[in-house]
């Protein structure tokens, strides 16, 4: 099942990427980027972390794939990282947020919409660490 899924994430990615107007050979590499996005997302479930980790780590982990990918490519870092993190995209707790809050279930749609802005905010702290490392370490190389 594990490899399934990761598979299903790489055609997910693929397809997105297609989508997003990604052209050429960057289209395989988004595609191992969600591929991988999802294989550490699964990772540190297995191994017992809290969702607002796993998504924290997997989510920097693509990031970082992302932005030495971009170097080697010569292309943007979003043009890789935007369509890789779509299989982590939690769009399914925004619809039962949605879902919740038009059946009158407030205490579910604040429940689940709690859990959902802690997903998007440990992906939102995954990249920007990354990011800002990248940057730091790479105008450090350059001065």
């Amino acid at each position: 099942m594990f490899f399934t899924e990761v598979l299903f994430a790489f055609f997910i990615t693929v397809s997105f990427a297609i989508l997003f107007n990604v052209r050429g050979k960057l289209i395989l590499f988004t595609g191992i980027g969600g591929a991988l996005s999802w294989f550490f997302y699964l990772l540190f479930t297995k191994n017992g972390y809290s969702y607002s980790t796993c998504y924290l780590l997997a989510t920097a982990l693509t990031a970082f794939y992302s932005e030495i990918m971009a170097k080697k490519l010569k292309t943007t870092v979003p043009t890789l990282l935007i369509a890789a993190l779509i299989p982590m995209a939690p769009g399914g707790g925004v619809y039962f947020t949605m879902l919740y809050l038009t059946q009158n279930k407030y205490q579910d749609s604040l429940l689940k919409g709690m859990e959902t802005s802690i997903i998007a905010g440990s992906m939102a702290l995954g990249i920007i660490l990354v990011t800002t490392c990248f940057k730091l370490f790479y105008h450090t190389k350059v001065d």
